[in-house]
């Protein structure tokens, strides 16, 4: 079968992370990128060898009429663009978080259910071999009965307001904020343990507000997304928290889930799996090597584990496989999110409403 061939709308992480998978690929074919700047977007395609570098998405789809378009590109723009790429017959590719809201993200589900196209959710965060060993022990009985998750995020992101330039990122009329960023991975993890969470308790806040490497710039632009949040989620008979912090002054992350016989604890790396009992020290457990994550030097972290969901991918398009993580797994995602700002604002629980599926 002739390789899949791909087209990129966007230069930043499209560039670092998901061309270099899709280069590697023997099963995919590169063959254009979409970016809002002509200069670079031209001087990516050069460096990655792609052949069409386009300063308009629509453009491309018009011209490059891709078999699958990946949408790597603020929040507030992968509601049009993926209908549109559908609508031009390809399949989708789009990161997270899916929408600005979930309405929107179950719009985008419906479409490409309509059009009889394959429509994946880039939660990559899935495939670290920490993560996959946990939850088949997990499943296996290993904890006993799973009863509380609970996920700690440090990240010096805007620890001052010279850590980092104005951006999409720090406008909510875009989509930015560390709850979608990293909120929604998180939530997802959550969601493979213990099912749809049912409601949330949260507080979603700006804790560093300005942005920019002087005062002046700082203090002409606020931020107006989160950089900060804390969720209590309530599963069928588990509970969860979410805490993160995108203001501290180092990086660390933690995820435990614990049971009724055991916790599973791992690191940010996703390498390292731990098992605990009660009155012993942590025990360092073995991640089978069918798990373990081929990573070559100089490569961004996040390559690896994403290469494991374009090969989903390319079964789920060349050979009728169901894709996993799919458009029900982003719709579900973006309704926890929506509870979780809903929450925030109105200092109470909510429930988490998960749209259905339009009549086929």
């Amino acid at each position: 079968m002739a390789p899949i061939r791909v087209a990129i709308i966007g230069t930043g992480f499209g560039r670092t992370v998901q061309a270099v998978a899709f280069r590697r690929h023997p099963g995919f074919e590169l063959t254009a990128i979409a970016g809002s700047q002509d200069e670079k977007t031209r001087r990516v395609a050069a460096e990655l060898a792609i052949p069409h570098a386009f300063g308009d998405w629509r453009r491309m789809l018009a011209e490059a009429r891709p078999d699958l378009v990946s949408i790597v590109t603020p929040p507030d723009l992968h509601h049009p663009m993926m209908l549109e790429a559908l609508a031009a017959g390809s399949h989708v590719l789009c990161e997270k978080p899916t929408a600005l809201h979930r309405h929107q993200a179950a719009e985008m589900r419906d479409a490409a259910r309509g059009a009889g196209r394959v429509a994946a959710i880039n939660h990559e965060f899935r495939f670290q071999p920490a993560r996959v060993h946990a939850l088949a022990l997990a499943r296996a009985g290993g904890i006993g009965v799973p009863r509380r998750g609970e996920i700690l995020g440090r990240y010096p992101i805007w620890w001052r307001p010279e850590s980092r330039a104005w951006t999409w990122l720090s406008d909510a009329r875009r989509g930015g904020g560390v709850l979608g960023a990293l909120g929604s991975h998180h939530t997802d993890c959550l969601r493979t343990f213990f099912g749809e969470p049912v409601s949330a308790l949260a507080s979603v806040r700006v804790d560093q507000p300005t942005r920019g490497p002087t005062a002046e710039q700082a203090e002409a632009r606020r931020a107006t997304a989160d950089d900060a949040f804390t969720v209590e989620y309530a599963f069928d008979g588990a509970t969860a928290i979410l805490d993160v912090s995108a203001c501290a002054p180092y990086r660390w992350e933690r995820y435990e889930i614990h049971g009724s016989e055991a916790t599973l604890r791992w690191d940010e790396s996703g390498d390292r799996l731990w098992r605990i009992v009660g009155g012993h020290e942590p025990e360092a457990v073995e991640i089978p090597p069918a798990l373990v994550l081929e990573r070559q030097a100089g490569d961004p972290a996040l390559v690896a584990p994403f290469g494991v969901l374009i090969e989903r991918l390319r079964r789920a398009i060349a050979d009728g496989v169901a894709m996993d993580p799919d458009f029900d797994d982003a719709v579900a995602v973006q309704s926890a999110l929506d509870a979780v700002r809903a929450s925030s604002a109105a200092g109470a629980r909510v429930h988490v409403d998960v749209p259905t599926p339009a009549p086929a």
